[in-house]
């Protein structure tokens, strides 16, 4: 069976009710509210609570002394909209068709943030959006701001030279506080003054900024914070060119030759992992100013906080940058999970959980400390999803399903995904865009460039199917850095047909959602007055209404 475990939320709001007995106040129940910072890109392993030898996240290494970190924590896309889409309907990609950048929420799906609205809580959403269709904003969000961004330099290499496509930027004079050039920084700052000004309660403040998204390039302080001497010494990048590794991993037909990456020194490369980590280290510091608000807003006792992130980034590893929608790379995949619960057991205060969980368990188990009852094997009220709860990590620090399987899954199979000029269908002839190679290489071998792609992780081993391309194995005990694929080796059949007999279980259950309404079975009275949305024009956005064609 697909594995999955059910909380009720009875049993867990009776849970937070007896850890906080201060919160009942004449007989009323004061609801937790939640804080989630969710900034773009970061990889689990560039963190320092995570292993990484440098001293990149010092506020969150510290936070994570007091909270619940999670070891294996894995997104259900490595891209942007697709990995947001899952995480907020708990539910995969492949139900509903969220596979590209440009399909996001629709106002017919069911959303953990709009199931927090309609229960009552207060939305405040500072940051990009990549998740919601304007119509599901409105009926997710209390009120919204698109404040995202971080300030860098110029390209460090001039178009149409070698490395111009790297990505690598110098860095911005700008100061780490300067909030007409720093998106993310603006939306804590404004984030901090919302919370001290009596902010309904309860609330869930939600701020999903720029993170360590490329390019490379941040003010200077933390772009220049990691020397490229010390990132070598403490650092080993993974090596290029791996013949065992899927086509995207090539020296002549994947990103290093779409992206002419092939002549630059191997110190490019460093720098980029430097730049990198100084990123991340600058989300660390936001989110250390943002810790700094709660506690001036007199809040912190009262407000549950997150801290996670929509996927990783190669950030120089392989000879490879930014994220691959066509990858499942644990770099791309595995995602920094931490969590704080005003009342958990104080056993819970530096609790490591090492179970492998998935993204969409952050926003389920949010629903149900808030009393919410998100039961998703279709008995409760809002129907399907696979959201799995951490309340047994949250509140007791008890260990997850040690043995349970995670999912993932990207890639592209149809014209309409790719063409025209990739899935993030650029202008043509858009060469100094940045997104251009990559934009070529999922358009080439007609259209199968970046193949799609399901994984199957667990804490031993990873398996990555690819129909129409290269297929993957790990022995992730003997092999964590993913250097030696084994979908070949005869040694490793049994295992190969017991983690893919696996993947078609999965698909079997998971493949589609039975919707909560019932529809009328008669036939509807002739004429029939549609309804407004069906009279609404409203189009795909590659579709003009003028090239709408009416049969009759």
């Amino acid at each position: 069976m697909v594995e999955r475990s059910w909380s009720m939320s009875s049993a867990i709001l009776l849970h937070w009710l007896l850890a906080m007995p201060a919160l009942v106040e004449a007989g009323q129940q004061q609801r937790m509210n939640f804080v989630f910072m969710f900034p773009d890109t970061l990889r689990a392993e560039s963190f320092s609570s995570y292993g990484l030898p440098l001293k990149t996240t010092p506020n969150l290494d510290e936070f994570a002394k007091t909270a619940v970190r999670f070891e294996q924590a894995h997104a259900l896309h490595t891209q942007c909209t697709p990995s947001r889409v899952t995480m907020f309907t708990g539910r995969y990609m492949h139900v509903l068709g969220h596979r590209t950048q440009q399909h996001l929420i629709q106002p017919y799906e069911f959303n953990y943030l709009r199931t927090l609205k309609e229960n009552g809580y207060h939305v405040q959403y500072y940051g990009k959006n990549d998740a919601f269709s304007a119509d599901a904003m409105n009926l997710s969000a209390s009120e919204w701001s698109d404040d995202h961004g971080r300030a860098y330099g110029d390209s460090t290499f001039d178009y149409p030279n070698a490395g111009y496509y790297s990505m690598l930027m110098d860095s911005s004079p700008s100061s780490k506080d300067n909030t007409k050039l720093n998106g993310d920084y603006r939306a804590v700052a404004k984030a901090n003054a919302w919370l001290k000004d009596s902010p309904p309660q309860p609330f869930f403040l939600f701020l999903p900024g720029k993170g360590a998204h490329p390019p490379y390039g941040a003010p200077a302080e933390f772009h220049d914070k990691w020397p490229v001497d010390l990132v070598k010494q403490k650092i080993k990048l993974r090596p290029p060119y791996n013949p065992s590794k899927p086509r995207y991993h090539s020296r002549d037909q994947g990103i290093p030759h779409y992206r002419n990456l092939t002549p630059l020194d191997e110190d490019v490369f460093y720098k980029i992992q430097a730049t990198y980590l100084g990123m991340v280290s600058y989300s660390d510091w936001q989110f250390g100013e943002l810790l700094k608000g709660i506690r001036e807003a007199g809040l912190e006792n009262n407000t549950a906080i997150f801290f996670s992130s929509d996927h990783g980034d190669f950030g120089g590893d392989f000879h490879l940058i930014e994220k691959w929608p066509g990858g499942a790379d644990d770099i791309l995949s595995r995602v920094p999970v931490y969590a704080r619960i005003p009342g958990a057991s104080p056993a819970t205060r530096g609790f490591v959980s090492k179970a492998p969980i998935s993204l969409f368990d952050v926003p389920h188990t949010i629903c149900e400390l808030a009393g919410i009852d998100v039961t998703g094997d279709g008995s409760g009220k809002y129907g399907i999803n696979f959201g799995t709860s951490l309340i047994p990590q949250l509140l007791h620090a008890q260990e997850g399903d040690m043995s349970r399987f995670v999912y993932s899954e990207g890639g592209f199979g149809f014209w309409n995904e790719v063409f025209p000029m990739g899935s993030d269908h650029l202008k043509p002839n858009d060469v100094m865009n940045l997104y251009y190679p990559r934009a070529l290489e999922e358009m080439s071998d007609n259209g199968n460039g970046s193949p799609k792609w399901v994984m199957r992780r667990n804490l031993t081993h990873k398996v990555v199917y690819r129909p129409r391309g290269d297929s993957e194995l790990y022995d992730m005990v003997s092999d964590p850095r993913e250097l030696n694929n084994l979908w070949d080796d005869p040694a490793h059949k049994g295992t190969r047909d017991s983690l893919v007999a696996g993947l078609l279980e999965w698909l079997v259950q998971t493949v589609d959602v039975s919707p909560m309404h019932a529809d009328p079975r008669e036939t509807p009275t002739y004429p029939y007055m549609a309804s407004s949305c069906a009279t609404s024009e409203v189009v795909g956005p590659t579709v003009r209404s003028e090239d709408l064609k009416i049969v009759v």
